[in-house]
């Protein structure tokens, strides 16, 4: 865990290629920007089941390569300030239970390959400018015990 007004910058990549690393937590961290590096190379080895970014102040695009990261069970990346899409990798997240993106600045449509991820109990989307509709695929995913999708921009049929 690092908690701390002076800690910040890009995340190196080696973090994400540690084989027997499995929980990255980073919490309250406000004084520095952050970023999650553009490209990593995870490989099958990693063991990474927890990636918690919570309150920060990332920025850019949450990167596709997460998806890569297929022991993962909680993606917490909730109040910081990513921007963009959801990237439609993330529907091959095939571990993932619990996924908080609450209070980014998230835009662009909610990805229909998030009705792939079968054993998800928790998905959180509140408070972005998510756009267009809730996917159809939603009703895909039979563990879902909480959805929070509210303070957004998504229209109804």
């Amino acid at each position: 865990l690092l908690n701390g007004p002076n800690f910040g910058g890009e995340l190196p990549s080696s973090l994400f290629q540690l084989n027997y690393l499995n929980t990255i937590h980073i919490q309250d961290n406000l004084g520095k920007n952050w970023s999650l590096p553009p490209n990593v190379q995870v490989g099958d080895d990693t063991q990474l089941e927890r990636l918690l970014l919570v309150r920060n102040s990332f920025a850019g695009i949450i990167p596709p390569w997460l998806a890569k990261l297929k022991q993962l069970q909680t993606l917490d990346l909730s109040m910081n300030n990513f921007q963009g899409a959801i990237p439609e990798a993330i529907g091959d997240l095939s571990s993932v239970k619990y996924f908080n993106l609450l209070g980014n600045n998230l835009t662009e449509a909610i990805p229909s390959s998030l009705g792939k991820l079968s054993q998800i109990d928790a998905l959180i989307l509140g408070e972005n400018a998510l756009q267009g509709e809730l996917p159809a695929s939603i009703g895909n995913l039979r563990t879902l015990q909480l959805l929070d999708v509210g303070s957004n921009m998504l229209t109804s049929t």
